[in-house]
């Protein structure tokens, strides 16, 4: 069994939809520039100013430049870790200095077994943040509201027991299913 992970990753889709935009566009205008100068047998159209510039000149060194600088906050970005997946929790029976956490993953797992002591539950799924847990709930109950409130009390209060710092909210929703 693997172990939790305790940092949530960030989110890569941005840095990856930048350098992806760049490449695709790159790589567009090089086909654009090639198939024209195939089909006229000519060098190049528009790099005509190109051939004058050295690899000193100041348009090159800022395309330089500006190339280094995106490709290093795009490597940070990737590499970053993100934040904490865990709530603190105190813990009282050794003082009340002492604390210690607990990932999202547990809280949700903790929620989803809750769920599954309540009677008329047919399948859980519960997805936790450190802000809030949301737990959904396949039920045979013909009355969702009371069967939600009674596990959202209960759920609650089990979070209650463990002496969480920050308490996380706790929304539950039902799906009423015909069989079992």
């Amino acid at each position: 069994m693997s172990s939790p992970k305790i940092r949530r990753r960030p989110d890569r889709r941005i840095p990856a939809l930048v350098a992806a935009t760049i490449i695709l566009a790159a790589g567009i205008l090089g086909i654009w520039w090639s198939v024209a100068a195939i089909a006229a047998q000519q060098p190049l159209s528009g790099l005509d100013g190109l051939e004058a510039l050295t690899w000193g000149a100041a348009p090159v060194i800022g395309a330089a430049i500006l190339a280094v600088v995106l490709g290093v906050i795009l490597v940070v970005l990737a590499l970053k870790p993100g934040r904490a997946a865990v709530v603190e929790m105190t813990m009282g029976e050794f003082g009340g200095e002492r604390t210690t956490v607990i990932t999202t993953r547990g809280l949700g797992r903790i929620a989803a077994a809750e769920a599954e002591r309540t009677d008329g539950t047919v399948s859980t799924r519960a997805d936790a943040k450190p802000s809030a847990v949301r737990v959904a709930v396949g039920t045979v109950a013909p009355d969702n509201r009371d069967t939600r409130k009674l596990l959202s009390d209960r759920i609650q209060e089990r979070f209650d027991g463990l002496e969480l710092k920050r308490r996380p909210r706790v929304a539950v929703t039902m799906q009423r299913k015909d069989k079992r």
